[in-house]
């Protein structure tokens, strides 16, 4: 291809992604947004935050609307001195979020298959191949966007490894320009502040760069590698520092959450560290699961799948007296998937012809990077099995440096997700570059066609002994559902493998015509495939995200509505908080839409919170739902709706207790709380004790909240006597500064979860300010950072420009 050629290959690569993407997505030309379930609880998470940001112009850090109160890091924050932010929103064209993202998806793709120096026309075929991927679009009708986001920079940051470690060119230039990418995309993948899905990245750069230095060992180059190495690890520094605001507060925060290191100890004297075992692996992909990545139907899709009236359920729901209306609404969420996970929005569907191609690769592709990508997908995919293969998970959980921080351990499949069409597209580019005969490229076509044929026949044959076609949660159905059920699983199951097969077979002959013309129609061919891949990927994700996930902007941004029990507890102007019995305490974000919750809906909430949840809270024990001011609390009446109830009874935003139980340790702690009185008493660790030398019983006290806002808190104090104050805020070290009458104070954790204060005798204004450093300095040294990549930047691309003049 002439220069050209390659540019307007460029050019039309970008349109084709850009089009590709409002189309998929053109309920947005109306204004439309996905109407997504977890971006409805971030909202409900956030309303404080945002609401306090549009006031004050200002970051809270930290909201009192869930938890009883956290820092607000992993909610909503903004870290304005970060110029990857407007780079960003400039490569997603500016799309509403996240249908942005879709087109990262492309672009990021297309960017690295040219990186391998893949033929620009095989690399769109490559960028459609990833970015088609279904659980790319399960994810964003779910509200997962920043898990896509970061997805989206995993090959753009991959790619500038490559241009980094490739470059044959010993020129101080060259290496500022390779710098400079890597910064840039390294960056780019840390912004999006999903740190699993980094993770996974760093297993892929890993393989990588042993891939490397096994070839600097083989062509004695040790001391370029290292000095690329070099090169690549300091951008990778100062990618971290350029969002050094979301590391460091994450990794600070992260101690304290529930994939931290418990306070309390086991009968051998043990902590937890990181998440247990059962949680870290209930979303755990099944092994014959895995073929979804080839069927996508294979295990019944979706735990909410639509069906048409031509379907046995809806047949069987009208012959046993349902009425039409609510049969056709029904079928709107089918219960079809029977695998081993709780529920799933939808498969891992790679692609049929994506998987041919990927068996073509092996058969062709004789470099390393053969092995190094097979091996990532058999990595990706036996971690992925979790507690269905407990050998090889134990082994990462037990021992593995982070491993244990992270749930959901399926999502590793995303390596598999990428490695997969990456093998699948150098296969498919060696394949039509080899000078093998074309006797013997129609050999390999047969040979992959055939073993897809067969892994098809054999689930087609013996479907019936690999599966029961049935879940666990089908016993709440009658028998005669349960059939109607199991016909409709074996029919989807049956359509979608004949339906793999077609597109197998229509890509093998397309492949087998290309091979057999000249080279001036093979552009044609490969633009045929890929015309094939977008249709096959299309209509799969269509059942997951369409038309029907959008709705209007200002409906999507008002996702609850205030209701009359909502109205009377606003009525209240004090500050306290609400129990909503009406839904689990870590399952809803509703109520901290409208008010401060003892619940709430987040991933990395508060340790110590979740544990006084799980053994005290959930089991309804006054003490400490008093002692966490909880004023009201929303029931269910007679019918079933939700109503008010006060709670006379909560102990107020602070006050002075008379008496102190001295415990031991936090085991002490946290079960004392079943057996004192917030009111009078207070639960102190010996290790604060020496905040009490100047303890006095004080019943003659006046303590009252007079300025509330989500990071500072200001009360006036009126007390005869030095007291001891338990405050109603969730006590966390990293950021709370307290002060009497302007000097700074030691606050210190009382009732396991509260914050206590030593304060003396008069009139004092008490402040507590949240000030965490890790913001505040971040803030420095992402704008030095930024000022630094605005630099490389303009000095790369000028000695690009004029680099051969």
């Amino acid at each position: 291809m002439n220069y050209k050629t390659i540019y307007n290959t460029h050019i039309l690569a970008l349109v084709l992604f850009a089009v590709i993407t409002v189309l998929y997505c053109y309920p947005i030309l109306n204004g439309e947004k996905i109407s997504q379930s977890d971006y409805m609880q971030f909202l409900g998470m956030s309303k404080e935050i945002v609401d306090f940001r549009a006031e004050t112009g200002t970051e809270a850090l930290w909201t009192n609307s869930m938890f009883g109160g956290m820092p607000a890091y992993q909610i909503s924050v903004y870290y304005s001195n970060n110029i990857l932010v407007y780079i960003d929103k400039v490569l997603q064209l500016y799309l509403p979020r996240p249908i942005g993202i879709i087109f990262l998806y492309f672009l990021g793709f297309y960017i690295f298959m040219l990186s391998l120096k893949i033929n620009p026309r095989i690399s769109i075929l490559g960028a459609l191949a990833f970015g088609m991927s279904s659980y790319f679009f399960i994810i964003l009708e779910a509200g997962h966007n920043t898990k896509a986001h970061a997805i989206s920079y995993i090959a753009p940051s991959l790619a500038s490894m490559i241009y980094c470690f490739s470059n044959k060119n010993d020129n101080k230039w060259m290496y500022l320009i390779t710098f400079s990418f890597a910064f840039l995309c390294l960056g780019l993948h840390l912004r999006a502040n999903h740190l699993q899905i980094t993770y996974y990245l760093l297993f892929i750069l890993f393989f990588f760069w042993v891939n490397y230095l096994i070839n600097a060992l083989q062509h004695k180059t040790i001391s370029q590698f290292i000095k690329k190495t070099l090169i690549f690890f300091v951008a990778g520094v100062m990618a971290i520092a350029i969002n050094i605001g979301n590391i460091w507060s994450t990794y600070e925060y992260s101690d304290y959450t529930i994939r931290g290191n418990s306070e309390l100890t086991n009968t051998e004297g043990k902590s937890q560290s990181g998440l247990n075992k059962e949680y870290a692996t209930a979303w755990s992909y099944g092994k014959l699961e895995t073929f979804n990545m080839l069927f996508p139907n294979l295990l019944g899709g979706s735990s909410h799948t639509t069906l048409t009236e031509k379907s046995n359920t809806y047949e069987a729901l009208r012959k046993n007296g349902i009425s039409k209306k609510d049969s056709q609404n029904f079928i709107q969420s089918v219960p079809l998937y029977f695998g081993p996970q709780s529920f799933t929005s939808g498969p891992v569907y790679i692609g049929s012809i994506v998987w041919l191609l990927f068996v073509i690769a092996l058969f062709t592709l004789k470099k390393r990077i053969k092995w190094i990508l097979l091996t990532l997908t058999l990595f990706s995919i036996i971690l992925a099995w979790g507690k269905y293969f407990n050998f090889i998970t134990d082994i990462f959980l037990n021992y593995f440096p982070l491993y244990n921080k992270f749930r959901t351990v399926s999502m590793i499949l995303v390596i598999a997700q990428f490695s997969i069409p990456v093998l699948a597209i150098l296969g498919f580019n060696e394949f039509l570059k080899s000078p093998m005969s074309s006797s013997k490229k129609r050999k390999i076509i047969l040979y992959s066609f055939c073993i897809l044929m067969s892994i098809s026949a054999f689930f087609v044959l013996f479907k019936n002994i690999l599966f029961e076609f049935s879940s666990l949660s089908d016993s709440q159905f009658p028998p005669w559902f349960i059939n109607a059920l199991i016909l409709d699983r074996i029919d989807l199951f049956n359509s979608d493998i004949y339906r793999s097969v077609f597109f197998i077979f229509l890509s093998s002959l397309t492949i087998y015509l290309l091979i057999n013309k000249n080279n001036s129609n093979q552009p044609m061919f490969i633009y045929i495939l890929s015309l094939l891949v977008l249709f096959d990927m299309w209509f799969v994700n269509k059942r997951y995200l369409n038309a029907n996930d959008f709705e209007l902007k200002s409906k999507i941004e008002a996702p609850f509505k205030l209701q009359d029990f909502d109205k009377i507890i606003q009525r209240d102007t004090t500050i306290y908080r609400v129990y909503n019995l009406n839904e689990r305490l870590d399952q809803g974000a509703r109520t901290s839409y409208f008010h401060h919750s003892l619940g709430g809906y987040h991933g990395a909430k508060l340790g110590k919170y979740q544990e006084v949840i799980d053994m005290h809270i959930s089991k309804g024990n006054m003490h400490v739902i008093n002692m966490l001011n909880t004023k009201y609390f929303i029931v269910p009446d007679q019918n079933r709706q939700p109503i008010v109830q006060k709670n006379n009874e909560a102990l107020g935003n602070a006050w002075v207790v008379d008496s102190i139980i001295l415990v031991k340790n936090a085991n002490q702690s946290i079960s004392a709380l079943n057996e004192f009185n917030p009111a009078n008493t207070v639960i102190i660790e010996s290790k604060y004790d020496k905040y009490l030398q100047s303890f006095t019983p004080n019943t003659n006290y006046k303590i009252q909240l007079v300025e509330y806002q989500p990071n500072r808190l200001v009360y006036n104090v009126n007390a005869e006597l030095s007291c001891l104050a338990v405050f109603s805020e969730i006590f966390y070290p990293k950021g709370w500064v307290a002060y009497i009458d302007g000097v700074q104070v030691d606050s210190f954790p009382v009732n396991y979860i509260l914050r206590g204060l030593f304060i003396p005798s008069g009139s004092k204004e008490i402040i507590f300010e949240f000030k965490p450093k890790s913001f505040f300095v971040s803030a420095k040294i992402s704008f030095f950072s930024s000022c630094l990549l605005i630099i490389t930047l303009i000095t790369s691309f000028i000695r690009l420009f004029f680099y051969k003049r």
